[in-house]
């Protein structure tokens, strides 16, 4: 590898204590060359990686897009493969709870705790449809269930009973199109709930 001296054709031997004006003076020209010459070379590197550093981000583009193209199939199949097993767990769900009789109480009698409250909510004939957390915390009432809890607290209650509902099969969740959520699907918000005895084999 060339010194600076003479990669510059610049002689840097001497020191500058024991030059004379006239060779400083010089020097200082050679110099104020030199550094432009170099600041060309570094002005021509940046252009050769400029050109390189395009190339590498047009190929790291490419590889973005395959992979999204790759995980946009791979949701699409896994999609496919939840659907199916959805349908089947849905299937069962709605077997098993047709096999079940109406949770229907008598007149006077008080429903055991919160969520045998909300089930024989649908065994009164006027709420026969899907009802969303707010239709059936009023509708509690008419079951024979009272509380002095207050409205969030019952609120908060009510969700907790139907999920403890819905994971035992005894409530089916719906989104807000009416389709069913399977049992194991825990990312699907569920907008309206009906006791599974009510669906038998109906499409909702």
């Amino acid at each position: 590898m060339l010194s600076v001296s003479e990669h510059a054709g610049l002689d840097m031997s001497k020191p500058p204590s024991q030059m004379t004006l006239v060779e400083v003076a010089e020097q200082l020209e050679r110099v104020t060359s030199w550094i432009e010459g170099e600041r060309v070379k570094e002005r021509e590197a940046r252009q050769v990686y400029d050109v390189i550093r395009q190339q590498v981000e047009a190929r790291i583009d490419q590889i973005k897009a395959y992979t999204q193209e790759l995980v946009r199939h791979q949701h699409m199949k896994m999609s496919g493969f939840a659907g199916l097993l959805g349908q089947k767990q849905e299937v069962a769900a709605v077997a098993e709870g047709a096999r079940r009789p109406s949770p229907a109480i008598k007149p006077g009698e008080r429903p055991k705790n919160l969520a045998e409250a909300i089930a024989a909510i649908w065994s009164l004939d006027k709420y026969a449809e899907p009802l969303t957390t707010e239709e059936i915390g009023e509708a509690l009432t008419e079951v024979g269930y009272t509380t002095d809890a207050a409205p969030t607290s019952i609120k908060s209650s009510v969700n907790q009973a139907l999920a403890k509902l819905c994971r035992v099969g005894r409530v089916i969740r719906l989104r807000a199109d009416g389709s069913r959520i399977a049992i194991k699907d825990t990312t699907s918000r569920a907008r309206k709930y009906v006791a599974a005895y009510r669906l038998g084999d109906e499409v909702l």
